[in-house]
C-alpha cells in the first residue's frame, strides 16, 4: 500500500509503542546500553527521556570507528546531565559482566535498564542486570538478528 502512495499524500502516523519507550520507565534514573547499530533506537529513546533520568549511556562496538552517532549521543547525554561510556574492543577483552557493569554503574539496581543490539548481546546483558538485582519490569530490551 505504501508503494502506491503519491508524493504529497497526507498520512497519519502513530507510536511508538512497545517496551522500548520512555513510557516503560519505572524508576527515575536509567541506564541505556547499545551495541552496534542498536544505538539508533537508544538515541531516539535518549532524546525522549526526562532530564531527571540522569542517564548513564554505554555504547559498545568492536572497533572505535564503529561507534556510530557518537557526537549526537554525546550532546544528548550532556543535555540530560548524564554520563557517556564508550567501550570498544572484542567481547573477550572488553567485558560487560557483573563485576564490570557494577563498577561502571554502581547504582544499577536503582535504575531502569534499556538494552538494544544483537540478540546474544541483549540476552547476556539482560541476564547480568537480573543477576545484579534489577527487577524484570525495569529491564527493557530490543534485539535484532542478521
Amino acid at each position: 500500500a505504501l508503494a502506491r502512495l503519491r508524493p504529497g499524500t497526507p498520512i497519519a502516523v502513530e507510536g511508538p509503542y512497545g517496551a522500548f519507550t520512555r513510557h516503560a520507565q519505572q524508576r527515575p534514573k536509567a541506564l541505556l546500553v547499545a551495541a552496534g547499530i542498536g544505538v539508533t533506537a537508544l538515541r531516539s529513546l535518549l532524546e525522549d527521556l526526562p532530564r531527571a533520568s540522569a542517564p548513564v549511556v554505554i555504547l559498545r562496538a568492536t572497533r572505535q570507528e564503529d561507534l556510530v552517532l557518537r557526537q549526537e549521543v554525546r550532546e544528548l547525554v550532556s543535555c540530560k546531565r548524564g554520563q557517556l561510556l564508550e567501550l570498544a574492543g572484542s567481547r573477550q577483552r572488553v567485558r560487560l559482566d557483573e563485576p564490570s557493569l557494577l563498577r561502571l554503574v554502581p547504582d544499577l539496581d536503582r535504575r531502569d535498564v534499556f538494552v538494544c543490539g544483537p540478540e546474544g548481546f541483549v540476552a547476556d546483558l539482560v541476564e547480568v542486570a537480573r543477576n545484579l538485582g534489577v527487577p524484570g519490569e525495569c529491564i527493557h530490551h530490543e534485539a535484532f538478528a542478521l
